[in-house]
């Protein structure tokens, strides 16, 4: 019987977990937000943060407490079969974990989608770069730029998209700016979109603000590269230190040495 509803809760939480990865982000933008919920019962981490794992909690609610649900009743059957007699306060603990990992492993994905942003931007921003100076505009750079510098199954692409479809939906550049980052949570994408606006307010070129993030890039790279040249640096220092110290040792006080134990064999001899 316990084998029967562990396989139940194995099909309920593929099931549920099935869902929550097919779901589209595509018709967000025609979504109209009647209510600013954003945070739910029994769920730890907040709908900015699930949106910026990639995913509408507003689709996947009742498969996001489905699969919590199923997470906790396969630990505890899990927990039963093994046929181990554990305290009824382990128990607990171990359901009570096992009912809010999936809040983690929606925090994992969070972060994991925010270094794939990170790393492609400075690209995307080259590849902007060049449309803008060829004469395009900026929208239409930008979706020249979404089209042939990023992989259309890339978190960016998705992103970029749903900032253009909201400028082509009549948004202001300000608002799809603060969306993208909202969305996102890279703070490259808010530093790029407050140079924008500067500059469009100031009426400098909004090629400079580009090729001052991707400098801004560069910079951060240089720093990097330094601390890790610095780290390999020290963690080399104490292995020299290990091989050049008998070295010294031999070349440097044992024939001092000896020319002391010469001189206390003379003066012996002479004694």
């Amino acid at each position: 019987m316990i084998d029967i509803f562990l396989f139940v809760g194995l099909l309920v939480s593929m099931g549920a977990f099935i869902h929550i990865q097919k779901q589209s982000l595509k018709a967000e933008v025609q979504q109209s937000i009647k209510t600013n919920i954003n945070w739910y019962p029994l769920i730890v981490i907040s709908k900015s943060q699930f949106r910026q794992a990639g995913y509408q909690l507003n689709k996947i609610l009742l498969s996001m407490y489905c699969f919590k649900m199923a997470a906790t009743f396969c630990a505890y059957t899990a927990i039963e079969i093994t046929g181990y007699v554990l305290s009824t306060p382990l128990v607990a603990i171990i359901c009570f974990i096992s009912f809010f990992a999936p809040d983690m492993w929606f925090l994992f994905k969070k972060g994991q989608r925010k270094v794939q942003i990170n790393n492609s931007l400075e690209f995307f921003l080259s590849v902007l770069l060049v449309y803008m100076r060829a004469g395009f505009s900026l929208e239409r750079a930008f979706a020249l730029a979404v089209d042939h510098g990023l992989s259309k199954k890339h978190p960016l692409y998705k992103e970029l998209k749903l900032f253009l479809f909201e400028l082509s939906a009549g948004k202001d550049r300000e608002t799809a700016f603060n969306s993208l980052y909202d969305r996102t949570g890279v703070s490259g994408l808010k530093k790029l979109a407050n140079l924008m606006l500067i500059g469009s307010k100031l009426g400098t070129p909004l090629i400079q603000a580009v090729e001052s993030q991707l400098e801004s890039f560069a910079l951060k790279k240089n720093i990097l590269l330094a601390k890790k040249v610095n780290k390999k640096a020290l963690h080399t220092t104490f292995p020299i230190i290990l091989i050049c110290f008998p070295m010294f040792l031999v070349l440097v006080f044992f024939p001092a040495a000896l020319q002391v134990m010469n001189v206390l064999k003379m003066l012996v001899e002479v004694l």
